[in-house]
């Protein structure tokens, strides 16, 4: 849920303004411009229906506690250790919980009863509606089994969490929103094609279970989103973009910032460090180490670290920061955690291919609490010189300005081309071209329009900054030709254009000379349906390099029938 902004904010006057460049800090954050609140909200209601689940003899105890807040429904996975003297606090039930859903406000449970037997929630326990607008679970056993549980849901693990919870349920009643985190551009996501499969980064590092296919794309329930953002860091395409805020408005306020520390620190500041932190998971920790954080350490709250990704760490780089920090708080969601190390160890390949010696300190992530040692000493910028670009265009277009200045800045000697893991976003297809009969079957999957064709011409074309190596064409390829190279190829990215990977010559018909297929995809066919039954004779082969008229016609002519031959178009 939301909370008050200012209470996610650092206390900037806690940190050290002794030197040149806590000074030049001081004067930065004081003018530093936020992004912009988030636009679309998701709105939860809560009547305080709560359902609490565990042993009979606490849920018992609790639901006395809270029965003056709250309307306790209760779900005994143990008896009572002793027959109850009195009634009990609330609708009351042995059984065990079965496919709980939903979120805060409309939770649905299915309960197993009896030897076995499953009802709804609502005929199990005699109530209408059957749904719960809270879950206290003592027990573990309606887990739902994602690292994110759902708003409205809590998990009891230790004594801290018991109390927490205790502590937080009666005040979740009422109305409450959150930002609708996220946004998404089904036309560029890669996540399916023509009853293909391709990209499921996006599903795979959801830590809620929000992201789920629905066949060649993506949906998010925007209710159990809670703006971990792994979504987005993995995205290759930038079909995922994060909206709390967007990763344009994140990087126009960095870039000033920075811009406005050099120009108070002057030439005795050091070169600044990011450090971005989840606003409110991370502020605690933050907010104790705040007096000895590093003078040249700027820090600038986001919703979670986790939604930054690869755009702004290599942004803020060109901007000329030397490190970029990711603290995540405590408790971090092991997918986050994954999904950004993944993320990290295909950037520093890039790094390290920039000839920077500094390559693997660069990207920190720092799940828990801040390891001041690792941020005690600057880093030389990256690049001799910042760029002043801004973040403009999708993802795929801030990453090529990001790039480009890196590239052309870099303080080494940088090569064309740098070898990367097989799980980046970024690479070439390799063509077999004895095997490809250009059926542009790749051309018909390619999500990015990475693969073209020729037109009327037997062509084709590659755009190496479009592709996002999701693999489509390759599974949808019926000759087996096409292969995936993982690379970044920067005269591809600077100086985007099509490269021709095959052409064939074109058949044409028999009958009138028109063009309508390779000469190889015809050999192919005719080779492949030879010994079919319904192609044996000489007739029915060549009927197989006719054009759909000309086979129409010669069909017809074997019947009896008379058609006017069509004109011969060799010519």
């Amino acid at each position: 849920m939301q909370e008050d902004e200012q209470a996610e904010m650092l206390d900037m006057e806690q940190l050290s303004a002794t030197g040149p460049s806590g000074k030049a800090r001081a004067l930065a954050l004081k003018e530093f411009d936020p992004p912009p609140e988030p636009m679309e909200w998701v709105e939860y209601r809560s009547e305080g229906r709560l359902l609490i689940i565990g042993p009979a003899d606490e849920a018992w105890a609790i639901a006395e506690r809270l029965k003056g807040d709250l309307k306790c429904t209760m779900l005994a996975t143990e008896p009572p250790s002793e027959p109850p003297d009195r009634a009990p606090p609330g609708r009351y039930l042995d059984g065990r919980p079965r496919e709980l859903s939903g979120y805060l406000g409309t939770f649905t449970l299915k309960v197993e009863v009896d030897r076995g037997r499953v009802l709804d929630a609502g005929a199990a326990f005699g109530i209408d509606p059957g749904t719960f607008d809270l879950v206290l679970d003592l027990d573990g056993s309606a887990d739902t089994g994602v690292d994110e549980p759902p708003v409205g849901y809590y998990r009891v693990r230790s004594e801290a969490d018991r109390e927490r919870a205790l502590a937080e349920l009666p005040e979740m009643k009422g109305d409450f929103q959150k930002p609708r985190f996220f946004a998404y551009d089904p036309d560029i996501c890669a996540h399916g094609s023509r009853g293909l499969n391709g990209c499921r980064k996006c599903v795979d590092a959801c830590a809620t279970g929000a992201a789920y296919s629905i066949g060649e794309t993506i949906e998010i329930d925007p209710y159990l989103c809670q703006g971990c953002g792994s979504c987005v860091t993995v995205c290759p395409s930038g079909a995922m973009r994060y909206a709390a805020p967007s990763s344009e408005d994140l990087l126009d306020s960095i870039r000033r910032l920075l811009t406005d520390f050099r120009d108070h620190a002057g030439a005795h500041g050091q070169t600044p460090d990011v450090l971005l932190y989840s606003a409110e998971s991370a502020l605690p920790a933050l907010t104790m180490l705040a007096s000895e954080l590093p003078e040249h350490v700027l820090p600038v709250a986001v919703e979670d670290v986790g939604s930054v990704g690869a755009d702004t760490w290599l942004s803020v780089l060109a901007y000329g920061a030397g490190r970029v920090v990711l603290l995540t708080g405590p408790s971090p969601a092991p997918t986050l955690l994954d999904a950004t190390r993944r993320q990290i160890d295909i950037y520093r390949v890039i790094l390290e291919g920039l000839d920077d010696p500094n390559a693997a300190e660069r990207l920190v992530l720092q799940p828990g609490e801040l390891d001041s040692s690792v941020i005690a000493e600057p880093l030389p910028a990256l690049v001799d010189q910042p760029a002043t670009h801004g973040a403009i265009g999708t993802k795929r277009e801030i990453m090529r300005l990001a790039l480009a200045h890196l590239h052309d800045h870099a303080r080494g000697e940088v090569g064309d081309t740098i070898a990367l893991p097989a799980t980046a976003p970024y690479g070439e297809i390799i063509v077999d071209k004895n095997a490809c009969t250009l059926c542009m079957a790749c051309v018909s999957v390619c999500p990015v329009s990475a693969i073209q064709g020729g037109g009327d011409l037997p062509q084709l074309h590659f755009r190496e900054d479009q592709c996002v190596q999701c693999g489509m064409c390759e599974t949808a390829c019926p000759e087996d030709a096409i292969g995936l190279h993982a690379r970044l190829h920067f005269p591809a990215h600077l100086q985007p254009g099509q490269r021709l990977l095959n052409e064939e010559e074109m058949h044409h018909c028999d009958g009138c000379g028109k063009p309508f297929a390779t000469r190889k995809m015809m050999d192919s066919m005719t080779r492949r349906l030879k010994d079919h039954w319904m192609f044996q004779g000489e007739e029915a082969l060549a009927r197989i390099r006719l054009c759909e008229d000309c086979r129409v016609q010669r069909m017809y002519e074997d019947e009896g029938g008379v058609v006017t031959h069509p004109p011969d178009r060799r010519n």
